[in-house]
């Protein structure tokens, strides 16, 4: 029977574990990859979980009709997508502050808050405590607000969060100027409803004196569309709104009352 030599049997056994090894390797390549194509999908997954919950935050955004509403919808968007335990906006008119919203509630003084916002006048910048940042709220180079969203819950991904909300800088400006212009034409339309209702309880009240009055050329009675006869005074009453409050000329007094002097002389 055919013996095998020890120099073969050592060749042998170094081939197997070059084998061996080889796949190993492979397995632990595969392995890698594996774990790879399942950080790319989770990746995926939360990218595209964002992006609905994006789409569907936004559809409210736009069903808002004033500007607080749509400012408290557009920081539900940003609790949600990053859930930051401090998230300030401060609204700002002609570069003045207006009104400060928080989620969830105010956790340092306001007027802290209000003077370090109103202040920002940069794009975006990092927080001081390193996990949110600020950033600005515009429109058509009109600044809106500022938003600061701080100790974001994975602190981590904060690149990938401040380049996602600048993204949405541009729609959350849109919504809130369409909110401000909504505002102020429900506003203008109250005030022309109040103007005109002012116009017409005025012109009610408004009746004019006109044509031919038949007048009695003794007692002054004046005769009505009805055909009957009544003192001047009330008849300019009840078409003219005025009131009448009696007294008495220089002349009647003199003839009515001669023995009084309801006037003096030098009086005319």
């Amino acid at each position: 029977m055919y013996q095998s030599s020890p120099s073969i049997k050592i060749i042998i056994l170094f081939m197997v574990r070059i084998t061996n090894k080889k796949q190993e390797s492979n397995l632990l390549i595969n392995t890698d990859l594996i774990t790879e194509q399942k950080r790319e999908l989770e990746i995926a997954r939360k990218q595209a979980s964002e992006y609905a919950m994006i789409f569907d935050l936004l559809a409210q955004i736009a069903h808002a009709d004033n500007e607080s509403k749509t400012i408290e919808s557009i920081l539900n968007v940003f609790q949600n997508l990053f859930s930051p335990r401090k998230l300030f906006y401060i609204s700002l008119q002609n570069n003045q502050s207006e009104k400060l919203y928080s989620l969830p509630v105010l956790n340092e003084e306001e007027i802290t808050i209000k003077e370090r916002l109103s202040s920002f006048d940069k794009e975006y910048e990092w927080t001081e405590s390193l996990k949110g940042f600020r950033v600005k709220i515009h429109f058509k180079g009109q600044k809106l607000g500022v938003l600061e969203i701080d100790e974001i819950a994975l602190p981590e991904y904060k690149e990938h969060y401040l380049n996602l909300t600048m993204s949405l800088i541009e729609v959350c400006g849109l919504a809130i100027e369409n909110a401000r212009k909504h505002q102020r034409l429900k506003d203008a339309g109250n005030q022309l409803k109040k103007e005109k209702d002012a116009l017409e309880k005025a012109l009610s009240e408004i009746k004019q004196l006109s044509g031919l009055l038949p007048i009695c050329m003794h007692c002054k009675s004046i005769r009505d569309d009805h055909g009957y006869w009544k003192q001047l005074e009330e008849y300019i009453q009840e078409r003219s709104g005025a009131q009448f409050s009696h007294s008495i000329c220089r002349n009647c007094a003199k003839k009515h009352y001669p023995d009084y002097d309801l006037y003096d002389d030098d009086i005319k």
